[in-house]
């Protein structure tokens, strides 16, 4: 609405004061050009710029590493994650690993105090047994040993025929003695020696001869080879097999499938969020400023066709309400002649003597007025440029983002 009214339109000015500030920063001190320029609404504008500009690389290369490791590792289809799904894999894979390996902890402790438990038992009681049965046999050897001494001075010092004769005497004729002969010349008054022990169905049982007895192949056994010795039976309680249980653990795949999905789910949400909001935000900045610049260019390049020929005249007064111009030293009522006379170069040129000096000034006015209105005109291409530049940037960026951020994980 603000070109609906001609007179909105920026029309350059004539400057005809006496006394003008200096805009060229090249005859100014640097000291002052560098305060003009910093207190002034460029010098505002600019360092505006520079410190966005400088806000915006910052955060730009902040952002850039998060978007990039969010679309190789979500939105790439050889993606393998982002830090955040790798994370909340990490997490999750130990939540479901927890109650499980908790359970597996349980179980081995309870193997391990009932394979205590077991091995003590049974510990005690077998070396009790072996120490029993060592003992044992330790007294039989002992026994055996006298034993096998006592027949080896028994075959040393009897007459073992002599003897074996006396028990065919007086026992012939008896259940173990029924082939003997019994010679009467040699009769004697010893009576057989009966083993009680076996005694059958009341029939007296002799003893055996003690040549027979002498001979008996168990009293000539040697018992100090190793055959002869004790094995440890004690219980080891290494032979128990341990607890051993390899446990697969969790689904990894499945678990990994749900974190991507769960984790590039969440970044997305955040990325997108951020980038249509940045996104809109420098469309209409862009937009806007592109808007400015073009109405601004064709209002410049177009004022002939739009703005009634009148332009406005900036001059110096004394404190009398004098003007005061540099236009070939005229007075006030000069001045004022000067500014109603008509720039048209049609007008008549040959008045009076009294005019000709105001026809002077009015060239001096207008060749002012031309130079102003050819720097208005040049400033229109300025903007029209600007305008072009500023359409390319948010079309650029458009383009730009308008690759697909969508995850992988949505696609299937």
């Amino acid at each position: 609405f603000k070109y609906w009214f001609a007179t909105s339109i920026a029309m350059p000015k004539v400057d005809l004061r006496a006394n003008k500030e200096t805009k060229n920063p090249f005859r100014m001190h640097p000291l002052r050009a560098a305060v003009a320029f910093a207190t002034s609404k460029y010098g505002g504008f600019t360092i505006f710029v520079a410190s966005s500009a400088w806000i915006i690389t910052i955060v730009a290369s902040l952002y850039i590493p998060l978007l990039h490791s969010y679309t190789s590792g979500c939105v790439s289809n050889t993606g393998n994650g982002t830090f955040v799904t790798k994370n909340i894999y990490s997490v999750a894979y130990n939540h479901a690993y927890q109650d499980g390996s908790g359970l597996l902890v349980e179980g081995m402790d309870a193997f391990d105090v009932k394979r205590g438990k077991s091995c003590n038992s049974r510990y005690t009681a077998t070396a009790a047994l072996q120490n029993n049965i060592a003992a044992n046999f330790s007294a039989y050897y002992n026994f055996h040993e006298e034993i096998k001494n006592n027949m080896d001075l028994l075959k040393r010092c009897i007459d073992e025929i002599e003897l074996n004769n006396y028990f065919d005497s007086s026992c012939c004729g008896m259940a173990t003695y029924p082939d003997c002969l019994l010679d009467e010349s040699d009769s004697s008054n010893v009576a057989c020696p009966i083993d009680d022990r076996k005694d059958i169905m009341g029939i007296p049982i002799p003893y055996d001869k003690p040549g027979v007895v002498l001979r008996e192949p168990s009293c000539s056994i040697d018992m100090n080879g190793n055959e002869w010795e004790i094995n440890d039976s004690i219980f080891n309680c290494d032979t128990l097999p341990p607890c051993n249980v390899k446990c697969t653990g969790p689904r990894k795949t499945r678990i990994k499938s749900a974190s991507d999905q769960c984790g590039c789910t969440l970044e997305w949400y955040l990325h997108s969020k951020w980038m249509g909001s940045a996104v809109a935000f420098l469309l209409y900045v862009l937009m806007n400023m592109s808007r400015v610049f073009f109405l601004s260019g064709v209002t410049r390049l177009l004022w002939k066709w739009i703005y009634p020929d009148r332009f406005t005249v900036h001059a110096t007064c004394d404190g009398d309400g004098k003007l005061i111009t540099k236009i070939g030293g005229k007075s006030h009522q000069d001045l004022i002649t000067t500014i109603q006379i008509q720039s048209s170069i049609s007008k008549q040129r040959n008045e009076d003597d009294e005019n000709s000096g105001n026809e002077d000034a009015a060239k001096e006015l207008r060749a002012k007025l031309g130079h102003s209105l050819k720097r208005f005109y040049r400033s229109g291409f300025v903007y029209l440029a600007g305008s072009l530049v500023t359409n390319g940037m948010w079309i650029y960026l458009v383009v730009v983002m308008s690759q697909s951020l969508t995850p992988r994980v949505w696609r299937k």
